[in-house]
């Protein structure tokens, strides 16, 4: 059986790994030249630990990773603390660990697991153009792909899988979609050596300095050696979608003004001077992610904005749940497909209410207010106590 998945990023490379778990020897088509993932830190919260353990990759992903034992949510000037949790007994609450990495670091850990059970699966260079046959059952797909020398590569397959991010062109190719609106958020991150910071104290774990319309995110990745940071500001509009725009760190510095000094350090240690940057922009759900044999998953069929950290790991249960469906469903992957769809329908709605929401309750209030607010967050909600591996598959 040929099936056939768009994108080589953490969800597409996730999603081959579970369907060889359920038998099959998928085939990944990424337009990129060379494979690898944006520089930035990563958060693995429990329930993303949890299908990475199923795919095969958790001690690696161990071996690599930083676990924090707390969070803490400081005033932006003073660096009172503001609110609190321990993370040293998340393996305990959880039955998984909390992590922070490298995002390329886990990329590579699920591209060297691929590899070792078939070195051709994935095919690079190939940029998705077009689709058909997805709703004509029987009949097969026919997935179009072009080179960078413009050579068009038609492929032919019993299923296609879109895991190809925000911008899925596998999603406008089946779907009707709303265009995104900018969600209120402009965003800029960095990664900073620890030996640019040297003489600065910095409290193990993770922590952010809220302020009003404003919210900075500092931890550590690569065991300690490097930190990274995302800075959060509110903006009245934002015209372009992406993360490879990049811009001078005194733009930054100047929009967090009066933040504590150890922020002040942090951006002016960034290297070069300059650090990426991206508008947030929000995407209303897709009402259906399946249509025959044809499937999408994580950013491609349900993008969220980012203040729950919840985008990789939901595209990570993505893969553990169809894995399952489809070793369920003895070959009838459009059968499958529907329960993939059918199982992690309410959970992916409650991810994407609340990661829309969170940027008002974060940046929203005036720092105080953090503290006597009620507590609305991962744990409350129940969103690291999921279990993708062992949730009942829907009928």
């Amino acid at each position: 059986m040929n099936v056939v998945i768009v994108g080589a990023g953490i969800g597409g490379l996730a999603t081959a790994l579970a369907l060889h778990r359920a038998g099959l020897r998928p085939r990944v088509y990424e337009q990129a030249a060379m494979l690898g993932e944006v520089g930035a830190g990563l958060s693995v919260t429990p329930n993303a630990v949890k299908a990475l353990d199923w795919l095969g990759v958790g001690t690696a992903l161990r071996a690599i990773a930083d676990e924090p034992p707390q969070q803490l949510t400081c005033h932006f000037a003073s660096g009172e603390l503001l609110v609190g949790f321990d993370r040293s007994n998340t393996v305990l609450q959880y039955g998984a660990p909390y992590l922070q990495l490298h995002r390329a670091d886990l990329h590579q850990i699920l591209l060297e697991r691929l590899r070792a059970l078939d070195p051709d699966a994935v095919c690079t260079d190939r940029r998705f153009l077009s689709q058909t046959g997805a709703g004509s059952p029987g009949e097969g797909i026919r997935a179009d792909f072009i080179d960078g020398n413009g050579v068009v590569h038609a492929v032919s397959a019993d299923a296609l899988i879109g895991a190809d991010g925000l911008k899925s062109v596998v999603r406008e190719s089946a779907f009707a979609v709303t265009p995104p609106e900018f969600g209120g958020f402009v965003a800029w991150r960095g990664l900073v050596p620890r030996a640019a910071l040297e003489g600065r104290e910095l409290s193990p774990g993770s922590k952010v300095f809220a302020g009003p319309g404003r919210l900075f995110v500092r931890y550590p990745v690569r065991h300690g050696a490097l930190v990274n940071y995302v800075a959060f500001a509110r903006a009245e509009t934002w015209q372009r979608e992406g993360w490879s725009q990049t811009g001078a760190i005194e733009e930054t510095q100047r929009l967090f003004a009066g933040f504590h000094d150890e922020v002040q350090s942090i951006l002016a240690a960034t290297p070069g001077g300059r650090c990426h940057k991206w508008g947030l922009f929000a995407r209303e759900p897709l009402p259906r992610w399946a249509k025959g044999t044809l499937v999408l998953l994580g950013d491609a069929a349900h993008p969220m904005m980012p203040w729950f950290g919840q985008g990789a790991a939901s595209a990570l249960e993505d893969a553990v749940v169809l894995g399952r469906c489809v070793a369920s469903c003895n070959g009838e992957l459009a059968a499958a497909f529907r329960r993939f769809e059918a199982t992690r329908h309410a959970r992916v709605t409650l991810l994407h209410r609340e990661s829309g929401l969170g940027g008002e309750r974060l940046a929203g209030l005036h720092p105080e207010q953090l503290r006597d607010a009620p507590v609305r967050n991962e744990d409350s909600l129940g969103i690291f106590a999921h279990d993708p591996v062992n949730e009942e598959l829907a009928a």
